[in-house]
């Protein structure tokens, strides 16, 4: 003896019932589809020569503390304005993405008359970042990481 009157669809509560369970296998669907479409790139399989290649990276990183070089890094307008504490003919500037491999490129700050070392760049930058500044020879090498955008210097040793 059931009390309900008219046919099933009509009644609210058996689509609340199937409305919980559809929510969360579309939800599940969106969820594959944006971690397929944003995967991180791959751990590098040559780890000896990768961990070769770090100890070399670390007496560059040692070189640079030794000479006392300092900068003062300021991103403004598409363009990359490094101060250094000594004057550079030129310095090679590398902008490493956390996770974007395809975002990563490379930058030659060249001096203008200010003793400023300045390049300009395309894309839009925003989110962390690495970024490495050497000379032009690599006999040093430092690094710092960023988040971008930031309006203010940053001072990188």
């Amino acid at each position: 003896m059931s009390s309900v009157s008219g046919p099933w669809y009509k009644n609210p509560w058996v689509w609340l019932v199937i409305a919980l369970p559809m929510s969360a296998v579309v939800g599940g669907i969106i969820t594959i589809f944006i971690t397929n479409a944003n995967q991180p790139d791959m751990v590098v399989d040559e780890y000896y020569k990768k961990g070769k290649a770090i100890n070399l990276e670390l007496s560059l990183y040692r070189k640079t503390k030794e000479l006392g070089l300092e900068f003062a890094v300021k991103f403004e307008d598409n363009r990359v304005v490094i101060t250094p504490n000594k004057q550079h003919p030129a310095l090679k500037v590398e902008l490493v993405h956390s996770t974007l491999a395809a975002k990563d490129f490379d930058l030659v700050a060249t001096p203008n008359a200010n003793g400023q070392l300045t390049a300009t760049f395309e894309q839009e930058l925003t989110g962390k970042w690495q970024m490495f500044i050497a000379p032009m020879d690599s006999s040093w090498k430092t690094k710092t990481e960023l988040a971008l955008p930031n309006p203010t210097e940053i001072l990188v040793q």
